[in-house]
């Protein structure tokens, strides 16, 4: 990412591989590997829960609200901080689909927080993991902390130390793909790196389980029964950055098998799905990904076009002082989010609906 069209290709590669696996797993979330198998068939993946059209979650909407947040910061992380807890209070009562709770109940409670409410909720989740990234690749040699930022914001939804150390690890993973050209990853080394990172002696000690897998290219789904996740990757941030930094790593050029493999794994596959795109796509970059795939995303309003917009917003930024204090952020078309909501509620509650006989099949063995 050193010349102006790498960062730009990197961070584009990172808005649209995030919506992307979000998009590709959303339909599956929740369901375990054998269930999503039935419903769904394996690979190729399609985008299922509206045919051929690219629909995202919170995932990738938390993402996009984080690099408004970075724009309009004016180069100064209380801030982004003040703008992101605003804008978070605003999606929250959008009827957001998909949203995990703590990051929901967070926004609401930011309504209140003249009354000395705390803000951010006690989880473990993995609602912050991709603004981690995405804060990651707009501070690359900018001359901020990017650790603070990428800490701070954590916090802003998720107070368990779990998750601030685990966005840490993400972003660290996510700068060194953005960093090494395609083909030029040591997976090896990029694995070290990422496990001193970590403060939790649980990651850490997992991460470092991942060496002789990673050495003999096992698939992630013998490394998801290794550590007893086998029915699926749950919500929690540790199973969601072990699983998708294995499969970037063991697949770190090639989009599609990266994101199919964590999305096989069944379970908060929309989550993960995101993490690994994201990683992957800020790797290779914008123009290295199925073309096929970034012509279908069609959510709106913060479209592919937008994205292309914001990632350009990001790759000059921060820009000289008059711009800092004067330059806005792309607009939200808050309204339009309410109604992309209020379409979405009838579609997701459907596809709640045609789960029902395959659940019912599962119970049966």
């Amino acid at each position: 990412m050193e010349s102006t069209q790498n960062r730009l290709d990197s961070i584009e590669g990172l808005l649209l591989g995030v919506a992307i696996g979000d998009s590709l797993g959303f339909a599956r979330e929740g369901l375990s590997r054998r269930t999503a198998l039935r419903m769904f068939g394996r690979s190729p993946l399609k985008y299922t829960l509206w045919p051929r059209a690219g629909l995202y979650s919170d995932d990738t909407q938390l993402m996009l609200l984080a690099a408004q947040s970075v724009v309009c910061s004016r180069s100064d992380s209380e801030t982004f901080l003040t703008v992101f807890r605003r804008r978070l209070a605003w999606y929250a009562v959008s009827l957001p689909v998909g949203v995990g709770q703590a990051t929901w109940l967070a926004g609401l409670k930011y309504w209140v927080s003249w009354l000395g409410v705390p803000g951010a909720c006690w989880s473990a989740g993995n609602g912050p993991a991709t603004r981690s990234m995405l804060i990651s690749l707009a501070l690359y040699r900018t001359g901020h902390r990017t650790w603070k930022w990428v800490h701070d914001s954590a916090r802003v939804t998720h107070s368990h130390p779990h998750t601030s150390d685990a966005c840490g690890v993400l972003a660290l993973l996510a700068e060194i793909a953005a960093t090494n050209r395609p083909g030029k990853l040591d997976t090896q080394a990029a694995l070290q790196r990422i496990m001193q990172t970590s403060q939790i002696v649980m990651l850490r000690e997992r991460l470092e389980e991942l060496a002789p897998m990673l050495e003999a290219k096992r698939s992630p789904s013998y490394v998801a029964r290794h550590f007893g996740w086998q029915h699926g990757i749950s919500g929690y941030i540790i199973p969601s950055v072990i699983m998708a930094a294995y499969c970037f790593l063991r697949y770190p050029t090639d989009y599609r098998r990266c994101v199919e493999a964590a999305i096989l794994l069944g379970g908060d596959t929309d989550s993960v799905g995101a993490i690994a795109g994201g990683l992957v796509g800020s790797h290779i970059g914008k123009s290295n990904l199925p073309k096929d795939l970034v012509k279908q995303l069609s959510d709106w309003p913060h479209d592919r076009e937008w994205m292309h917009d914001m990632a350009l917003r990001l790759t000059h930024w921060p820009h000289g002082v008059d711009d800092i204090l004067t330059a806005p952020s792309l607009r939200s078309h808050p309204f339009s989010q309410l109604l992309r909501n209020i379409i979405r509620w009838p579609l997701v509650l459907l596809h709640l609906i045609l789960r029902i006989p395959y659940a019912f099949r599962s119970l049966l063995g």
